[in-house]
């Protein structure tokens, strides 16, 4: 079924059967041999989000079991993204030549291009199938502690707090970043934007028109953030390893980075204003009466 909460379906139903079809289908695609160890990793990281997105919805109704699952989803993630992260780079270095203005910036991107391909082919394939193999093992625990999670209700206060309280960090993650204007303020903005971005697509049914434009105004913010975190890497890999080239090089590199940063950064400083707009508690209710008229219950 589709990562939503379906209508008629208890909410009591809909919260383990989503966790457990994204926990199967994460351990089918680490362990499927025709894809390439790069996408199995990006795919079951995918679920992994999504899984750890559902459990901070339902944080408070979990209790003590919340920090257990966040931690679990949060490091199995983080285990398998070394290569997930070269990959990144690369695409950020592309799209960088597609915008460049002249010959010397295009120049320079290739040449870094290259070499961070060539560093990214020297990653240990054993070692990443080593790893994958690991989580996938994991992953039969990860189902089973689902199955023992205590009981949820089936009313909106269920997933209520959660929905306000990750509305509320987006928003105050938002206005530091803002402030400070740093790679660590945009990037814990992203994040809480995503949570966001993944409980809206569990809600999607509840009013499908106004949850369809949301989600899209809610997803372009996502990839606004996103390509700048791999930008804010991408700086920071040049500037650690130190080899990339001339410092003129260097100097056109970071003029380049910093232009489409600042570009990236108001786009989505337009897009959060609208979606944080509104207080948490008037979120909260609205979401709440949309609910309640979609499922006729409170």
């Amino acid at each position: 079924m589709a990562y939503a909460i379906e209508h008629g379906e208890r909410l009591s139903a809909a919260i383990p059967r989503i966790v457990i079809e994204r926990i199967d289908t994460a351990r089918e695609q680490l362990l499927d041999e025709t894809e390439t160890p790069a996408e199995r990793i990006h795919n079951a990281r995918k679920r992994f989000k999504e899984s750890r997105a559902v459990v901070r919805l339902i944080r408070f109704a979990l209790g003590n079991q919340f920090a257990v699952e966040n931690t679990w989803f949060r490091d199995a993630g983080r285990d398998l993204a070394t290569l997930r992260d070269a990959d990144a780079v690369l695409e950020a270095l592309a799209k960088l030549e597609e915008t460049a203005a002249g010959f010397h910036e295009r120049r320079v991107l290739r040449r870094l291009r290259r070499r961070l391909a060539h560093a990214r082919r020297r990653t240990a394939a054993a070692d990443l199938v080593g790893r994958i193999d690991s989580t996938a093992a994991q992953l039969t625990v990860a189902r089973a502690r689902v199955t023992v999670w205590p009981a949820l209700g089936d009313e909106f206060s269920t997933i209520g707090a959660g929905l306000r309280r990750t509305y509320r960090d987006g928003a105050r993650a938002f206005q530091h970043a803002v402030i400070e204007r740093t790679p660590e303020s945009f990037h814990e903005f992203r994040k809480r934007v995503k949570d966001h971005w993944y409980h809206a697509q569990l809600l999607r049914h509840i009013w499908p028109e106004f949850m369809r434009s949301y989600r899209d105004q809610l997803e372009q913010l996502s990839g606004a953030l996103g390509d700048r975190h791999d930008l804010d890497v991408l700086r920071q890999i040049v500037v650690e390893r130190g080899n990339f080239g001339t410092p003129f090089d260097l100097r056109v590199l970071h003029g380049i980075i910093d232009e489409r940063v600042a570009e990236l950064s108001g786009r989505a400083a337009t897009i959060a204003e609208r979606i944080y707009a509104e207080a948490p508690d008037a979120m909260h209710n609205r979401f709440e009466s949309y609910w309640t008229v979609w499922t006729g219950r409170s």
